[in-house]
């Protein structure tokens, strides 16, 4: 979580990335020793391009997308805005709270605000699925996606909530 006087943002921990970072170089490299010892086995060779445009190309794009896009959750005066969604100003969020599962979850009066920028994927039908997964909340973080624990985050975004 990172915060100044007017913003709090829950910003996604690094660690698992620079791991995964590591790990998709590692595979390219073993790719790139299976193209330079295979060069005249056809079926080889074509597995090491493989590996090396899956891990390499494909884990690079991937990895600087999640670098680029770490921030979750950010709220501050006006409202929250959620990564992939939109913007909610405070008279549209109902509660915060820890749910039973122990995540963060943000009940919301309204949804057509948050809404507006969303991804595809998230509707108003989407969001009431998962209230009824979730028992009651709109949108839920879990402590990974956060990067703190959720109780903390709920209390911080109450303080803020007018």
């Amino acid at each position: 979580m990172a915060s100044d006087t007017d913003t709090i943002r829950f910003v996604t921990p690094r660690g698992r990335l620079l791991v995964l970072a590591a790990l998709c170089a590692v595979i390219t490299a073993m790719g790139a020793i299976i193209i330079a010892l295979n060069i005249d086995n056809t079926p080889s060779l074509l597995l090491g391009v493989a590996v090396v445009g899956i891990f390499g190309l494909g884990g690079g794009f991937s990895l600087i997308g999640q670098f680029r896009n770490g921030t979750v959750l950010r709220a501050d005066a006006d409202g929250i805005r959620v990564a992939r969604m939109g913007a909610a100003p405070w008279g549209d969020v109902d509660r915060i709270a820890t749910t039973a599962k122990g995540e963060l979850g943000i009940r919301m009066r309204r949804t057509e605000a948050l809404l507006t920028g969303a991804h595809n994927s998230h509707t108003r039908e989407s969001l009431r699925a998962q209230r009824e997964r979730s028992g009651g909340y709109d949108l839920t973080f879990t402590a990974h996606d956060l990067g703190c624990p959720p109780a903390e985050a709920a209390r911080s975004l109450r303080a803020l909530q007018p």
